[in-house]
């Protein structure tokens, strides 16, 4: 039985397209930058009280650094409008209004999804947002889906309307998994049992796949967004593509928006499935990149907005001053990742408060980050460094916009560019990539050029990435391969030489080899003679 619904409350359209559109004038209204910046903004309180109790106790307080503090960017700003576009554009085409809406849902019910996404096209309402860990992608978008209702339920058209919905990929990247999730999210909405329906032990991902279709139009899933992509690659069996290119038919025939969310290590299962409605979106894919610092000297960029907000949230009986020495540091210690400048702002507090000594100081900051972050400074490190080899080996990580324009000049160049660029240029500039890349990774200068070259010869169609994976599964191949073992000649026992009087034989000969044996032979010295 469904759980009590929030009822629809219908506001005036906005624009012409959205007249007559109950499930569009059912949502809160657009918002502007300004509103949606208010609205995201968080920033936890700290009680003058508070200063004074016991270090113990205190850190508990500090602990609001961790889950309440969000500093809106222009990323935030810009995702907010593309969520807000995707919902309302996605539903001008499932208009529960109209006449025809019901037999709209029985096509539905009679279509084989599994045939159409074997051939998925292009379509606009497929978006990703990509960047590297702690970042705060997933919490960007988990505070702008909540500010829509996530249920509403329609008593004129008996209708319960589905505004979003969050699906996390599991860590195996299960594709059964991933459509158990989707049912267990519509049922803790919704209060209704489709896992119990759809989820049996034979059921198959195949058949799942039509029933989140079904079910995503009975429900007018507004938006659909699926966390932690980057896990589908574990996925077997081709189900990295059956995945996506379901997603894909998804937003073609029920034209339900799916928004991804991933690492860069996403970026390469895109490819080739996802390259085409990535171009095609009308609303593109956010590179969400870390904080960026000021350009010039006198002028705060994001980061040291973002700093000086957070410093403010000292539980301290007297607040430490900021300085720019102190934003330097974090940005070495952090290079702009949200999360981990968040966690080691309260790490260092916590540390102050229980030492005695209130006060954050450049030693404390590096002792604790040293201590309590080790386990981060490899990435760190990585990132320090700006070389894009060393990036590439931490997959949470992001890829410098550099290397992303090289990789998508490879793929995704427009008709105007391949009339200016031979195919000979093209094919010389990749295969020079290729070898720094591989001399990069400890590949020697001499052999590299025949490697990419051969490896270019093998696959002519793929991207650097594609190609480097395809030479290390070579290598991985050929160090499995069983060495043939090396014929060696039976060790023959070697036989002891023997001086005069060696006491070697003197053992074997008597067999009561005693002290005594040793004096008659004169071997033993009688030192009563000497006295």
């Amino acid at each position: 039985m469904m759980i009590k619904l929030p009822l629809a409350q219908y506001r005036e359209a906005e624009i012409r397209e959205y007249e007559g559109q109950p499930l569009i004038n059912a949502l809160p209204p657009i918002n502007s930058p300004q509103d949606t910046a208010r609205m995201l903004a968080r920033f936890p309180k700290v009680d003058e009280a508070e200063k004074v109790l016991p270090a113990h106790i205190r850190r508990h307080a500090m602990m609001r650094i961790l889950d309440q503090f969000l500093y809106p960017t222009k990323s935030h700003l810009q995702l907010e409008q593309m969520i807000s576009g995707m919902i309302r554009r996605g539903y001008l085409s499932r208009n529960i209004a109209a006449p025809d809406y019901q037999r709209s849902l029985d096509d539905v019910a009679h279509t084989n999804f599994n045939a159409i996404a074997r051939n998925a096209g292009n379509e606009a309402l497929v978006s990703s947002i990509i960047g590297c860990s702690g970042t705060g992608k997933s919490t960007a978008v988990e505070a702008i889906l909540k500010t829509y209702p996530q249920a509403i339920y329609h008593p004129e058209y008996q209708h319960a309307q589905l505004v979003w919905l969050k699906v996390e990929c599991p860590h195996d990247g299960s594709v059964k998994n991933l459509c158990t999730n989707f049912f267990r999210a519509v049922d803790d909405a919704l209060g209704t049992d489709y896992q119990a329906l759809y989820v049996k032990s034979r059921s198959s991902a195949e058949s799942m796949l039509g029933d989140i279709a079904r079910v995503s139009a009975l429900h007018s899933i507004g938006v659909l967004v699926i966390d932690e992509i980057q896990h589908l690659e574990k996925s077997r069996s081709g189900g990295v593509a059956k995945m996506l290119n379901f997603f894909v038919t998804l937003t073609n025939v029920i034209k339900v928006p799916v928004l991804f969310i991933g690492t860069p290590k996403a970026l390469e299962l895109f490819q080739p499935t996802m390259r085409s409605a990535r171009r095609a979106a009308q609303f593109g894919s956010l590179d969400w990149g870390r904080f960026a610092r000021a350009e010039n000297d006198g002028s705060d960029g994001e980061w040291e907005r973002f700093f000086k907000r957070l410093w403010k949230l000292q539980w301290f009986e007297h607040a430490t001053p900021i300085n720019q020495e102190m934003i330097d540091l974090f940005w070495e210690y952090t290079q702009g990742i949200a999360h981990i400048a968040v966690a080691l702002f309260y790490l260092s507090q916590a540390r102050a408060v229980v030492a005695g000594r209130e006060v954050i100081d450049r030693s404390l900051v590096t002792k604790v980050y040293q201590e309590e972050l080790a386990m981060v400074h490899p990435m760190i490190s990585a990132l320090r460094s700006g070389r894009e080899e060393t990036i590439l080996q931490y997959a949470d990580l992001d890829v410098p916009r550099e290397s992303l324009r090289v990789q998508a000049s490879l793929h995704e160049i427009s008709y105007a560019q391949k009339e200016q660029v031979s195919d000979k240029k093209l094919e010389a500039s990749k295969l020079d990539q290729l070898v720094s890349l591989l001399i990069q990774m400890g590949i020697g200068e001499d052999i590299a050029p025949t490697v990419a070259e051969q490896a270019l010869e093998e696959r002519p169609e793929a991207n650097l990435f594609e190609l480097v994976a395809h030479i290390k599964d070579l290598e991985d191949r050929a160090s499995e391969e069983p060495v043939p073992k090396k014929s060696s000649l039976k060790a023959q026992k070697s036989r002891p030489i023997y001086v005069e009087n060696d006491l070697r034989l003197a053992s074997g000969e008597d067999s009561d080899f005693t002290y005594q044996t040793l004096r008659n032979q004169g071997v033993i010295i009688e030192l009563s003679a000497y006295l």
